[in-house]
């Protein structure tokens, strides 16, 4: 009895600490997405529940696997919260046997509920394993990598297998790729440090700005003649941003831009316009 006491509080504490570093970091951003697709295409208030649950589950799940994975590499950088990491490091096996009871429960759970879901669950957990094991430090599969998990967590929320949806999710994952192209070049100097060889290592920070501006500029075209929404002229807004403020800032900003703008598109949808 004692015993499993004690392993529940390691899980608890595991999840816990993944789940305060992220919403300390501002990362799950997924929840308003989702949010406001379940609102904006009139999901029932039981459909609106389960997404919601099953939005916030697998968030947490995905980025507890991306610290597993990544724990040698967080006890090593300097901005990186070395207890959680350690505390990962000295359960690893109560962790990895957390991540497989998790990754199981909510496969079948969703399997069960609605295959759309289900779907979307096993493209979030493909996504996240090869990101953070391969994608994440090569230059160009970063940010392709960002674009799929973009798209992944949000099928979540749009009706099953619906065509109309995935169009609206494709613009969030062009955001995502520019949102992981200034995380990119936040962690510039710690990715060099450790060898690794990121986009904006081989392209250089001038010409990653250039390639996020390229991909403003498509999000912004896809958004007013895909689309057809008027909000994707604002899109257009962070092409004028100084790259000379600090990294933070800019990633802020961007954030901000691309959450107005999915707010006003996502309304529309809500009223039929």
């Amino acid at each position: 009895m004692n015993i499993l006491c004690s392993k529940s509080k390691i899980c608890y504490r595991l999840i816990a600490d993944t789940l305060a570093d992220r919403l300390k970091r501002l990362e799950a951003n997924t929840i308003f997405t989702n949010s406001l697709l379940l609102i904006a295409f009139h999901f029932s208030t039981t459909d609106f529940i389960v997404r919601m649950f099953v939005t916030v589950y697998v968030n947490v799940l995905a980025y507890f696997i991306n610290d597993f994975i990544d724990v040698e590499i967080d006890l090593k950088a300097e901005d990186k919260d070395h207890a959680k990491a350690l505390f990962i490091k000295e359960n690893k096996r109560t962790a990895f046997a957390l991540i497989v009871f998790m990754s199981t429960f909510i496969l079948i759970f969703t399997l069960f509920y609605s295959k759309s879901i289900c779907f979307g669950v096993i493209l979030v957990l493909f996504v996240i394993f090869i990101y953070t094991d391969y994608f994440k430090n090569r230059a160009y599969l970063d940010i392709f990598g960002c674009f799929l998990w973009g798209m992944a967590l949000p099928w979540i929320a749009i009706p099953d297998f619906s065509l109309e949806g995935i169009k609206y999710i494709l613009l969030l994952g062009l955001f995502s790729c520019c949102t992981e192209i200034a995380q990119c070049v936040k962690d510039y100097e710690s990715d060099k440090k450790y060898g690794l060889k990121t986009t904006p290592i081989v392209l250089g920070i001038p010409k990653t700005f250039l390639l996020a501006k390229v991909i403003y500029v498509v999000a912004a075209a896809y958004t007013l003649f895909v689309l057809r929404q008027f909000a994707g002229l604002f899109i257009l807004i962070p092409v004028f941003f100084s790259t000379s403020q600090p990294v933070t800032q800019y990633w802020f900003k961007l954030r901000i831009v691309f959450g107005m703008v999915w707010f006003v598109i996502m309304v529309r949808i809500y009223f039929g316009t």
